[in-house]
């Protein structure tokens, strides 16, 4: 692990020791436990089944991002995707993304940086739509000002990266042309060779910004996916009797996704359960309800990752020495 990935998993780390401790400052463990045995599970399993067709909704974005590189059967890229989530959760500095392109790019024999040019796609549609959940939420309610600067910094970043895309998309010429000279030609060689293979590939894999029909595909499928995707907030909600109203999942979509930007230990621990209790204090629950209630949402969460992601993951033939050296 590099020197800046150790620092992020350490600051993460710190970030969720933080907020475990905050968490159990603010809750009585007996109000939590009260509201978890009365828990119907029946709504858990549901949510469960609703996270796995996010995830077929996901790769069939993934897909459509991916066809002018490559024609790929949604089943044969629904495996990498649930792979690269479950590396997500699992890895420490954030890995998943490079799992996923890698695994895909190894079973279809495509090049990994053109894989992952398509991941960078997928982040800045993801950041369009949480900008888009934001301004949903401020319709509905008033909201304290973090919460509005909040969504001007996500806005920010996600015109900064799609700005960046498309000029590495489009000025592909000029970015070989500097790495042949200026800073970049003064790198060592090794260096200096490896980034003249990888930003042409990554470029190709940004093809699809030139392509409307299939920008307008992942959109739609983007839209399918965080809408399907919200509507497991609501019968979590179910689960633990908290009847939260419909546009309370544009909320909690926007304030869990922005909350696990933030570093965090493998898996979110502490920081998805804090941010469930904050989006949901935003609605009126209380803290041991909302404390509850991001338990089992992080529970329907990484469910069905580890059974899929691990069966996918054995069908692959990886071994975690394969994931932890292709991030390194």
């Amino acid at each position: 692990m590099t020197r800046a990935r150790f620092a992020l998993t350490a600051l993460g780390i710190v970030l969720s020791v933080v907020a475990i401790a905050a968490l159990l400052n603010a809750v009585r463990a007996g109000d939590v436990a009260e509201h978890l045995r009365a828990t119907r599970y029946g709504w858990i399993l549901a949510g469960m089944g609703v996270t796995v067709f996010g995830y077929v909704l996901r790769a069939a974005r993934w897909q459509a991002l991916l066809g002018p590189q490559a024609s790929i059967p949604l089943g044969r890229v629904f495996g990498p995707t649930v792979i690269g989530f479950l590396a997500i959760n699992t890895l420490p500095a954030r890995l998943g993304e490079f799992v996923r392109a890698y695994v895909l790019a190894r079973l279809e024999r495509l090049p990994t940086a053109g894989v992952l040019g398509t991941c960078a796609i997928e982040r800045i549609f993801d950041l369009v739509f949480l900008a888009l959940f934001w301004c949903l939420a401020l319709l509905m309610a008033p909201f304290p000002e973090w919460f509005r600067i909040s969504g001007y910094v996500t806005f920010a970043i996600g015109g900064a990266g799609a700005v960046a895309l498309w000029l590495l998309h489009a000025r592909r010429d000029a970015a070989g042309r500097f790495l042949e000279g200026g800073l970049v030609g003064r790198l060592p060689a090794p260096v200096r060779d490896g980034l003249r293979r990888v930003v042409p590939a990554f470029g190709e894999g940004l093809t699809s910004l030139s392509a409307p029909g299939v920008l307008l595909r992942a959109a739609l499928w983007s839209a399918a996916m965080w809408l399907v995707n919200g509507s497991v907030f609501l019968l979590i909600g179910l689960a633990i009797g908290v009847h939260l109203p419909l546009w309370s999942a544009f909320l909690l979509s926007f304030v869990v996704c922005v909350a696990i930007l933030l570093p965090s230990s493998p898996g979110f621990v502490g920081v998805m359960e804090a941010a469930c209790v904050v989006g949901l204090s935003l609605v009126g629950v209380d803290k041991a309800s909302g404390l509850a209630f991001g338990l089992l949402y992080h529970l329907t969460m990484i469910a069905p990752l580890i059974l899929l992601g691990s069966i996918f993951a054995l069908r692959a033939r990886l071994k975690p020495s394969d994931l932890t050296t292709e991030g390194s």
